[in-house]
């Protein structure tokens, strides 16, 4: 089963592509700081359609939003996931896949109460090394691809 996974962001959008559980593509995603809110999102959920495109999964995994979250931030995030959904759902008629944030970490650590890092320390080594070739740091993308994995492995055993 091919899945492409997605860890949403207009900074860092981790993109995973899944065959049979391994990783088969992944990338980072950064949308232009220099658009407003509304044409990044566009942009973002295009990328994701064109990646969508490319690889042909069955079905795309997106991670629900945080809602006890608060700040400007989250509305952002809520706006792009509307657009990526919107973009891939309706107007392509492409199944989505909403996995809840306690999913994700149960499937990759055995806790739904899981911190983000320990995700991590659960990551397989075929697929860490597989985003660390790409060129990524821990700060600087390989937590949003290690997230993207486990969004797709949740909607995968869930």
């Amino acid at each position: 089963m091919k899945v492409l996974a997605i860890d949403q962001s207009f900074t860092s959008c981790g993109i995973v592509i899944l065959n049979d559980q391994e990783v088969e593509y992944a990338e980072k995603y950064v949308s232009d700081p220099a658009k407003d809110m509304f044409a990044r999102a566009w942009e973002v959920a295009e990328h994701i359609l064109y990646v969508h495109q490319q690889h042909q999964p069955e079905y795309v995994a997106i991670e629900e939003l945080a809602f006890n979250a608060i700040g400007n931030q989250t509305r952002n995030l809520a706006g792009l996931q509307y657009t990526i959904i919107t973009r891939l759902r309706y107007v392509e008629g492409k199944d989505i896949r909403v996995v809840h944030p306690t999913s994700v970490k149960k499937i990759a650590t055995g806790r739904g109460n899981a911190k983000k890092d320990e995700l991590l320390e659960f990551l397989p080594k075929q697929a860490l090394n597989y985003f660390l070739s790409l060129g990524v740091k821990k700060t600087t993308g390989l937590r949003d691809l290690c997230d993207a994995y486990w969004i797709g492995q949740a909607a995968i055993q869930g």
